[in-house]
């Protein structure tokens, strides 16, 4: 077998044939600039030295795209490609994952411009959505391997949420468009409690050379089932005793914690960063019940959980599926503490230090922008290159 050529040799085109050899590497890599441009725009347009001249409204323009632009193209990689693995059926890759991306970029193009790039973005994500949708029916379906179903229509309710948050923002209803951004929020949780549940001990337990206690099927039925409870009790304004399912929520996913913690994860950044990003969930769960801040809490899920949660999945499966050593250094280490920052900097301390609420808006920033530089200048050079033992992937 042909070793695989030097990094520093490699051409463009055979860079490009790196990148779509399958849907993790062209997502995880220009998901994190995209993110970069969103925090440095956001952050400059808040700070008043860079003026918003778009007829798009600002709030919903920011919720929108950090979960359509930059969390939604994450768990499309991830799932692209991990459906790989449990399936064994080839995904997509080469010139139509290229055209998987193209749409994407054609949204973020769309969000950025004027009202009517609303529509192009509408289109573009919803075809994006329901590509993959098919892309992994097709998969589950060919291999027989119906546990895997249920992602489907997962992202059947991600095109919904999208579809509407959009039209929301077209209708100028910023009320209602606020309130679906928050319900996609929770449609996150939903998702990346259903696959932590399978991956994090997995991973902890490997790693650790240790067996972890595994919670039961019903279990991680009832922490689904409480999840969509919230979700739908936000959308519909459900009757429900809220602050009853927020302190089940919170026992539920300490428990969790507790099960795949090992003394061990703290010698391992790749595990101990799984481990504290599922910590911000049952944290947001105390802030509801503590703090009258939804908006804050809210802030905690979408930073903390989900964004440092990003940060270790991108930085793991980066590693893994590129066939190197799950290993990171000291810059990555730092960069997975200055999200955690970022998500206490904008979720708590903004609470406790409420005078000081424009400086710590200006942390959680350049904490967040440090982190996804470190991400970027340490896995861009991995994403564009082959494995070093040659397999394909």
């Amino acid at each position: 077998m042909n070793s695989p050529p030097v990094q520093s040799s490699l051409t463009p085109h055979q860079r490009l044939h790196c990148l779509l050899q399958l849907a993790f590497r062209p997502f995880f890599l220009l998901s994190a600039g995209y993110a970069i441009w969103l925090l440095c725009r956001w952050t400059l347009t808040l700070s008043g030295v860079w003026p918003w001249q778009s007829d798009i409204a600002l709030f919903p323009w920011h919720a929108h795209e950090f979960q359509f632009g930059f969390a939604m193209p994450i768990v499309l990689g991830f799932l692209l490609t991990a459906a790989q693995t449990w399936t064994g059926v080839a995904s997509i890759k080469g010139y139509q994952l290229l055209g998987l991306v193209c749409l994407w970029l054609s949204a973020r193009i769309g969000m950025n411009l004027d009202q009517y790039g609303l529509y192009v973005s509408s289109i573009a994500d919803s075809a994006v959505l329901v590509i993959s949708m098919i892309v992994l029916l097709r998969m589950v379906l060919i291999s027989k391997n119906y546990r895997n179903l249920v992602f489907v229509p997962i992202l059947g309710v991600f095109l919904t949420l999208h579809l509407t948050q959009l039209y929301f923002l077209d209708q100028s209803a910023l009320l209602l468009a606020k309130k679906v951004a928050y319900a996609t929020s929770w449609w996150f949780v939903l998702l990346i409690s259903l696959i932590g549940s399978r991956v994090i001990p997995f991973f902890i337990s490997k790693a650790v050379d240790a067996t972890l206690t595994r919670e039961s099927k019903y279990f991680t039925l009832v922490c689904q089932l409480l999840i969509l409870t919230l979700f739908l009790q936000l959308l519909f304004d459900l009757p429900l005793p809220i602050n009853l399912l927020y302190g089940l929520c919170l026992a539920c996913h300490l428990y969790r914690l507790y099960l795949w913690h090992h003394a061990k994860i703290w010698a391992n950044p790749l595990l101990w960063s799984l481990w504290l990003s599922y910590a911000f969930l049952p944290l947001a769960f105390a802030s509801l019940l503590l703090v009258d801040s939804y908006a804050n809490a809210m802030h905690l899920i979408n930073i903390g959980f989900i964004g440092s949660m990003i940060m270790a999945f991108t930085s793991r499966v980066s590693l893994g599926h590129t066939g190197r050593k799950m290993q990171v250094n000291l810059s990555m280490s730092i960069a997975f503490a200055c999200v955690m920052v970022s998500a206490l900097s904008r979720g708590i301390f903004i609470t406790l230090i409420p005078q000081y609420s424009a400086q710590l808006l200006i942390l959680a920033a350049v904490c967040w922008l440090f982190a996804l530089c470190c991400f970027l200048i340490r896995y861009a050079p991995i994403l564009l290159a082959p494995r070093p033992d040659g397999k394909p992937g």
